[in-house]
């Protein structure tokens, strides 16, 4: 069986020696995948984005310095899979600022931008609709929670005012963007 050192090297320019390491160190990919959550999907997805840290690992790798390939490759699956969830919570807050754009919390007066009797009567009731479906939706705590974070309010502010730990704040909102992407998924189907 051909040493690490050796598939290493090799792997610079032949795809054998990449599936080799990609399939030996695909266990150290789950391992490290399963330490994470991905709302918008399953494990799988973990698995497939750390295999593209082991990959980039692999072509990467400088074995004059000090760190092993498993440390090394390690580092890049981690990497690729916090990116993965950083960029998967920057949707998720551009998503609820999108609700925050179309004034869906706001009080409107929507007279003011709509001369068209019908549509404005279209608009209030569809304000009112998405309205009392954030009151089904979301508990009293989250909607308390929500309304401090969209004034701009910290999780540690928000915290010390609430008597709640930080911890508490940031799973409330975690439970308000998915709850609300659901109300956003039906309203546009």
């Amino acid at each position: 069986m051909m040493e690490e050192k050796e598939l290493l090297k090799l792997a610079k320019t032949d795809e054998f020696a990449v599936e080799k390491l990609l399939t030996q160190y695909k266990p150290l990919v789950t391992k490290i995948a399963r330490r994470y959550f991905l709302v918008s999907g399953d494990i799988d997805d973990l698995v497939q984005e750390g295999m593209i840290g082991l990959y980039k690992a692999i072509n990467t790798f400088n074995d004059s310095k000090d760190a092993s390939f498993k440390t090394f490759a390690t580092l890049c699956i981690t990497r690729q899979l916090q990116s993965l969830i950083r960029k998967e919570n920057t949707q998720k807050n551009l998503m609820l600022w999108d609700l925050i754009d179309n004034e869906i919390f706001q009080n409107l007066d929507v007279a003011s931008d709509i001369e068209n009797p019908e549509a404005l009567a279209i608009s209030n009731q569809n304000m009112e609709y998405i309205d009392n479906q954030i009151k089904l939706l979301l508990s009293k705590f989250e909607i308390q929670i929500l309304k401090k974070y969209l004034k701009g309010e910290s999780y540690n502010q928000i915290a010390l005012e609430t008597k709640v730990s930080k911890k508490s704040v940031d799973n409330a909102l975690a439970r308000v963007r998915i709850k609300l992407s659901h109300l956003l998924n039906d309203i546009n189907k």
